[in-house]
């Protein structure tokens, strides 16, 4: 008789756990999904390597060569004398989330050379920072 009562209680509480375990593995689980890591290319720069403006401003195209985080990207440009590294400060760049796009470098003295790095970051992902480029522009204009 005692084995009456304790089968059907038995498989009631294996029920009960089977669907409380189930529910809990149906959850929504956060995505996980990693960005593919960030990479940027400067077409038209020759990187590490002097290269030419002919105005006080310089059209920077810029290409990202690796998926486009789905919220964007940071760019920021640090832009400095070559000789004696004084910052030439640059307008704040707004979130990108096009691609290619294009960052005006202004404020470029006639005949000095600058060393301009470029850094982008994923604004989905702060830990997801791309390698900086270093390249080096010259205002070759006498005005």
């Amino acid at each position: 008789m005692l084995l009456k009562t304790w089968i059907p209680a038995f498989l009631l509480t294996v029920l009960i756990v089977a669907v409380s375990c189930k529910k809990k593995h149906n959850e929504t689980q956060p995505d996980n999904q990693q960005e593919e890591s960030l990479a940027f290319e400067l077409p038209e720069i020759q990187l590490q390597k002097y290269n030419v403006a002919q105005d006080s401003t310089y059209a920077l195209k810029v290409n990202v060569t690796s998926k486009m985080p789905a919220k964007g990207v940071k760019v920021t440009l640090n832009v400095a004398t070559e000789t004696g590294v004084i910052p030439l400060p640059q307008d704040d760049i707004p979130d990108i989330t096009a691609n290619p796009f294009t960052v005006t470098l202004k404020h470029l003295k006639p005949l000095k050379t600058y060393e301009v790095t470029i850094n982008m970051v994923s604004l989905s992902n702060s830990a997801n920072i791309a390698t900086p480029q270093v390249f080096y522009l010259t205002n070759k204009s006498d005005q």
